[in-house]
């Protein structure tokens, strides 16, 4: 099992082969002259298409399935601690609310500080409450000090 701060597998890496072969498929059927034959070819891709989604889906599910009970065992297994926000950006959005990149200096009560980033979707009406500075609540995940979880009520959610 790897540790729950690592990237999760690229999943754009399972579209190279399927989508070069959809396109050969497309093509080979728009040039074979045969209608017969062109249908068949278009059939083929769009299997392949489905297919592709299918499998896409899966491995979905199951990494945001993984990083759910990651984020989970962090709550309720791992180290309550407090952070301060050393800096924030935003990378990027999901109906209107900002995923914020969180640089965080976590202070646990045994040991000593260190720091860490966090990605988390925030409200935006949590913003104003979420400047360099401040102090928040957050877990430390019990087999990997880097995976952190902050406080929900923190980010207004």
């Amino acid at each position: 099992m790897r540790a729950p701060s690592q990237p999760p597998f690229p999943i754009g890496v399972l579209f190279v082969l399927p989508t070069i072969l959809f396109w050969f498929l497309v093509v080979k059927g728009a040039t074979s002259g045969d209608e017969g034959a062109a249908g068949r070819y278009a059939g083929h891709a769009f299997g392949v298409a489905g297919l592709t989604l299918a499998v896409f889906a899966f491995v979905k599910i199951r990494q945001v399935r993984a990083r759910n009970a990651e984020r989970l065992r962090a709550v309720r297994d791992g180290i309550r601690a407090t952070a301060r926000i050393v800096s924030t950006r935003v990378t990027g959005h999901l109906n209107q609310d900002p995923y914020v990149v969180f640089e965080l200096e976590i202070a646990p009560e045994a040991g000593a500080s260190y720091r860490t980033s966090v990605t988390e979707l925030v409200s935006q009406l949590a913003i104003p409450r979420i400047q360099p500075g401040m102090v928040l609540d957050v877990h430390v995940h019990p087999d990997d000090e880097r995976h952190v979880v902050i406080d929900a009520a923190a980010l207004g959610r």
